[in-house]
């Protein structure tokens, strides 16, 4: 694994916007692309370096460029727990559980480029609003701004909790072998960050309720990787029992709570 480039961590921790993600399976989001380059020309937009590896050749090179940054894992033990995650569940695309820990590891939202490009994501959905308010391009733009404070409001708090559950139902199962016990610990976060995530969306977005003449969609979701991760230790995967067990606080950084924005352009 590649050494921590601490400057270019700290220069894009200041200067990125957002993290984009969309389906490589799916049809290119030309449009929403033009808007984001030309939205955020002066600044960074983050994108994961295996979501572009899903792409093909004409299509990465549109991302090879500003204000696209190809983002990196902070650190090595970050990248180790993607890579053991991965390794005992490997039909989840690495794309998407790459994503959402960027965004976390670099305190942003998620862009979901097309509401085509939700579906991956929905297994990870914490909570969502629907909405069939219109979105002029203000509006777009007013949502992006309040997605991307909401992460930097409780970051901190979320990440220092999940770890140290994560941390004690680990050595739980290690040295106990309670996995009833583990469980319970387990369910209780999960039930906790899922009302946080209710609360929060509910009192950030309210102007989304307002009823319009669009068709229902999810405009507004929040991601949660903690009910995959449990869900692994409780199935007594060893591997990511270890890893845990061994880890250091700096593995707090891959555990946040992650909103996003779903942009869709016509």
């Amino acid at each position: 694994m590649e050494a921590v480039d601490l400057p270019r961590y700290v220069s894009l921790l200041k200067n990125l916007r957002a993290v984009i993600f969309l389906d490589p399976t799916k049809k290119f989001p030309v449009e929403e692309i033009k808007w984001l380059r030309k939205k955020y020309r002066y600044r960074s937009i983050g994108v994961a370096q295996s979501l572009l590896s899903a792409l093909n050749f004409e299509i990465r090179e549109s991302f090879m460029k500003k204000p696209f940054e190809i983002l990196k894992f902070p650190l090595p033990e970050i990248e180790q727990f993607v890579r053991t995650v991965l390794s005992v569940e490997p039909e989840i695309p690495e794309y998407a559980i790459e994503s959402l820990i960027l965004a976390s590891c670099y305190v942003n939202a998620l862009v979901v480029l097309g509401r085509e490009s939700f579906p991956v994501l929905r297994p990870f959905v914490a909570w969502e609003m629907k909405s069939t308010a219109e979105l002029p391009e203000n509006e777009v733009k007013r949502n992006l701004r309040i997605v991307g404070y909401a992460i930097l409001d409780f970051h901190d708090k979320v990440i220092a909790e999940a770890y140290k559950t994560l941390k004690e139902t680990s050595e739980i199962i290690n040295k106990e072998k309670d996995f009833r016990k583990a469980g319970r610990k387990l369910e209780k976060l999960i039930d906790k960050r899922r009302k946080m995530a209710e609360m929060d969306g509910e009192k950030r977005f309210w102007r989304l309720k307002q009823t319009g003449k669009e068709k229902e969609r999810t405009v507004i979701a929040y991601f949660d990787i903690i009910p995959l991760i449990s869900e692994i230790l409780i199935q007594k995967e060893e591997k990511l029992i270890d890893f845990i067990c061994e880890s250091s606080q700096n593995l707090s950084m891959a555990l946040s709570l992650t909103p996003a924005f779903i942009l869709q352009l016509g």
